[in-house]
């Protein structure tokens, strides 16, 4: 069986789209012998605690990402629909994806977001990894839009092939390959997982119904055509894509060295004064405030009770959070 990761995969945190918890696509995933696996909510990095917390315990490589749709075209840029999806491939790419992803949430209400080409430039002008896909529906210049990508993420940019059995998938996939060859850009396989198993697909459909606010039968063209959106098994897979795009996404996933283990807790900098470290500063308040509490000193209890206490917050290097909470309480 080919080598395959899936890079586009939406949970239940894409709330009303995605059919399956996190920890469903990741323990599914690595059942299925998939290499690796990007959590890509839209908007949303919600999901990617619990499927780190999953993928911690499989031979399944998580890769930390976000699906985004513009819908806030600014000056000369009309609003076009433009959708990518952003994979992390390290922690300074996490930063620009949240970064990002704050962005768009606060410009807009509650539930919802608001994000132009001209927020994708800026956040991600140095840091992340883009899978694009283009526009199948024709309401776009996918060329120009192709051509404005490569200018601005060149070198971390692809073309994403989704083939999900919709009846035109052969047409899909050869535009995708004469626009790939026209942009000189990479294509990479991709699913558009919205559950990892066909089980969900009547979940997935009420989803659809509750979000759309129509009755089910109702529906119509709304509704996928199929419960292709899926985890499929790499024997599938392979008979569906070509081989250079299942092993493609290979190469994106061996750039993706981003982990969730990576981050810790970052207190201000600035509380600690020079020529102190967070751990001889606080025994430095600890004091000033023994004498201000005991002026005629403190009894051999109190004094074993303290050490206890800074032994302890040294071994759990919490020292810069009690000094974080001290500068909020003397204010």
């Amino acid at each position: 069986m080919p080598a395959y990761a899936e890079l586009h995969c939406l949970s239940n945190f894409s709330f009303l789209r995605g059919a399956s918890h996190p920890k469903e696509l990741v323990t599914a995933a690595a059942a299925l012998g998939y290499a690796g696996l990007a959590l890509t909510d839209e908007c949303s990095v919600a999901g990617v605690v619990r499927a780190h917390a999953a993928a911690k315990e499989l031979p399944l490589k998580l890769v930390v990402g976000s699906e985004l749709i513009c819908n806030a075209g600014t000056g000369a840029v009309a609003d076009d629909g433009l959708k990518v999806v952003v994979l992390a491939e390290d922690r300074q790419a996490y930063t620009a994806i949240c970064g990002l992803i704050t962005r768009a949430r606060r410009a807009a209400a509650k539930g919802e977001y608001r994000i132009g080409r001209d927020d994708l430039a800026e956040c991600l002008r140095a840091h992340g990894m883009l899978l694009w896909l283009p526009d199948a529906m024709g309401r776009t210049d996918n060329a120009a839009t192709g051509r404005w990508l490569k200018e601005r993420f060149a070198g971390r940019l692809w073309l994403a092939v989704e083939l999900l059995r919709t009846g035109g998938d052969r047409r899909g996939l050869a535009e995708a390959q004469a626009l790939g060859r026209e942009l000189a850009l990479p294509l990479v396989a991709t699913g558009n997982v919205h559950m990892h198993s066909r089980e969900r697909r009547m979940l997935q459909d009420t989803l659809t119904a509750i979000r759309r606010k129509t009755p089910l039968d109702k529906l119509g063209f709304e509704l996928h055509p199929n419960a292709e959106r899926c985890l499929r098994p790499l024997s599938e897979l392979a008979r569906i894509y070509p081989a250079e795009l299942l092993r493609e996404s290979i190469v994106v996933l061996e750039r993706c060295a981003f982990s969730l283990a990576e981050l810790r807790y970052e207190y201000p900098h600035e509380l600690v004064p020079a020529g102190e470290t967070p751990a001889s500063f606080l025994r430095v308040l600890t004091e000033r405030g023994c004498r201000w509490r005991w002026p005629e000193g403190e009894s051999p209890k109190v004094r074993k009770l303290i050490e206890h206490e800074l032994a302890l917050i040294g071994e759990l290097r919490y020292e810069a959070y009690f000094l974080t909470v001290h500068d909020i309480v003397r204010k």
